[in-house]
């Protein structure tokens, strides 16, 4: 089981399609939950322990009231300690069990196992299918590199090599660069002499990484701040989806509220932000680019960006935006997540003045 398979069982324990709402909460609710503790406060922490990135794609396939019980609860955590993390996981991975038993690989394995016993069974699954239909390591896919580093630097140099060979060049390169020079030497000259490795040997590494990942990931949730997580989780989602429920919160729980748009950037940052930063910033896009940042947005921030471009390219904007409709959702998410990580980096880095922010007086 990769993590994007125990990601996607995450939200589709609340949002299958083959029963109905009610149906589905409740048997959510008798799978994963206690006696003490919500549906809600449990996926909550799941999501937590997950992690930021995982977190922030299973977000936007639940409904917008699943959302909004969760998110307060996210808030609220301060910590999971190790052993509940694990049976956290675990109770998720069950669902994903449960789910796979209409067919597939586990399936199979399950009728092997009944008619020739568990060994024999595991050799031909191997045989047939040496990884299962699954990309090896694909878990560390959306991983970043330190967290991979902390995973494989105890390991030898072979099993580091066969792990940097499946990620991509240059998520591999930023890993070796956390490397000490003799590491590094080590890794590049067997890189050099490596030769195709067997399925089988693939297979018990990924396996063993994989299962390294889940324990490293449950260690790390006894020191969970919610409100930073939840921000951190807010910030890899679109500015769309990031913007509803930071007023859903503001409405809910004003003090929350404030304390989340503190943390992050928003569009009411973008409008206040300082106009010849915002020129600067859109000098390097192109006409088609800011029409896809504009599109579906608001009048205050149409006419923040279009009052910080010349009036003849004003014009041609407009115009091509009327030309260019309809725009499709995922390609103007696409282009503000970026823009707007371009300002967050500059505020961060001290580059960027936003009024009623800072708290230095200009004048």
């Amino acid at each position: 089981m990769n993590l994007n398979d125990l990601r996607a069982r995450a939200y589709s324990s609340l949002q299958n399609q083959s029963i109905s709402k009610d149906a589905e909460a409740q048997h959510f609710q008798k799978t994963v939950t206690n006696e003490k503790e919500s549906v809600y406060r449990r996926v909550a922490k799941f999501l937590l322990i997950i992690g930021e990135e995982e977190a922030a794609k299973v977000l936007p396939h639940l409904s917008e009231k699943q959302i909004e019980k969760i998110i307060p609860e996210i808030a609220s955590i301060r910590s999971v300690d190790k052993d509940e993390a694990e049976v956290i996981l675990s109770e998720f991975k069950c669902l994903l069990n449960e789910s796979r038993k209409n067919g597939g690989i586990d399936t199979a394995r399950e009728m092997l196992e009944k008619a020739y016993g568990k060994e024999k069974a595991q050799r031909m699954i191997s045989k047939a299918v040496p990884l299962e239909g699954k990309i090896p390591f694909d878990y560390f896919k959306d991983a970043d590199k330190e967290k991979i580093y902390a995973l494989i630097s105890d390991e030898s140099i072979g099993v580091k090599t066969i792990v940097l060979s499946h990620l991509e060049p240059k998520k591999a390169a930023s890993v070796i660069n956390l490397m000490k020079d003799e590491e590094k030497k080590e890794v590049v000259v067997r890189f050099a002499k490596m030769e195709p490795i067997e399925p089988d040997v693939i297979r018990r590494i990924d396996e063993a990484m994989h299962e390294k990942s889940l324990n490293y990931t449950s260690e790390k949730a006894e020191n969970i701040d919610g409100k930073n997580a939840l921000a951190q989780i807010l910030k890899k989602m679109d500015a769309g989806a990031e913007s509803d429920i930071l007023n859903y919160l503001s409405a809910e729980d004003p003090e929350l509220g404030q304390d989340l748009r503190s943390r992050l950037f928003t569009i009411d940052d973008v409008i206040k932000s300082d106009d010849r930063f915002i020129q600067q910033t859109l000098r390097e896009y192109e006409d088609k680019d800011i029409c896809y940042l504009i599109a579906g947005k608001d009048e205050a921030f149409r006419n923040k960006i279009l009052d910080n471009v010349s009036q003849n390219r004003k014009v041609e904007i407009l115009e091509q935006e009327d030309i260019l409709k309809p725009f499709r959702k995922r390609d103007c998410e696409a282009i503000t997540s970026h823009f707007f990580s371009v300002l967050r980096r500059a505020y961060e880095e001290g580059h960027l003045i936003i009024k009623d922010r800072d708290d230095d007086v200009y004048v």
